[in-house]
């Protein structure tokens, strides 16, 4: 994002951030949808076209933040706080392992493999909360790294 100014990448970041959590949250709906066997096919549909748009969503936050986004931002305003931007970081390449093993396995699942289909709304399921975890400690850097007072006048 060469060449737009801070306060832009902040709002392109805030509305990737909320469409995310929509579509986190229609991923949610999705995996506790309570379907008789017949209705599994559709569940599937739903889980496989769901989870390929928060792949795409989720890709597209971790390369703002990333690229000129709020880790260069606290990295530079605070370089003590460098180990925690690369635990962060190091979260982003975890769900891109994550997602290059799960989208391919969900994609060529069968209707009729209940059981595995059952571990992946697991797998997803924990992901979904490990990402969740991982939004809540960017804000905590956030707030601490921009945000907090460090004192030193009077």
């Amino acid at each position: 994002m060469q060449g737009i100014d801070r306060s832009t990448q902040a709002n392109v970041a805030r509305m990737e951030h909320q469409i995310l959590d929509h579509v986190k949250q229609a991923l949610r709906v999705t995996l506790d949808w309570k379907v008789p066997s017949v209705g599994l096919p559709r569940k599937l549909n739903s889980v496989q076209f769901t989870l390929q748009s928060f792949q795409r969503h989720l890709e597209r936050l971790m390369d703002l933040e990333e690229q000129d986004g709020y880790m260069t931002l606290v990295f530079e305003a605070k370089p003590n706080m460098h180990f925690r931007v690369e635990r962060l970081a190091q979260d982003h390449n975890n769900f891109r392992n994550v997602m290059r093993h799960l989208l391919p396995v969900v994609e060529a699942l069968e209707e009729f493999q209940d059981e595995e289909f059952d571990i992946l709304c697991r797998e997803i399921t924990d992901l979904l909360e490990q990402v969740d975890r991982h939004d809540t400690e960017e804000i905590d850097l956030l707030q601490e790294a921009l945000l907090m007072d460090e004192g030193g006048e009077g």
